[in-house]
């Protein structure tokens, strides 16, 4: 489950599947480090990459960066 929360510049992007759980916190303005950040939480907790792609492409769609042709 994938949760997008946003307070003012600020972002907190959370995956959670089972016991699973990976957490980046930063600025909107920096969204290609706070992205780089998530994929590297994602990694570290062993979701795969199927997992990454669905949660970038939901971060994006929910921060209003990304819309699907």
């Amino acid at each position: 489950m994938l949760k997008v929360e946003r307070q003012g510049p600020v972002a907190r992007l959370v995956y959670k599947s089972g016991d699973r759980e990976a957490v980046a916190v930063g600025p909107v303005s920096d969204l290609p480090t706070l992205l780089g950040l998530f994929v590297a939480q994602m990694a570290r907790e062993g979701f795969t990459a199927e997992d990454m792609c669905s949660a970038l492409r939901k971060v994006l769609e929910e921060l209003g960066q990304f819309s699907p042709s």
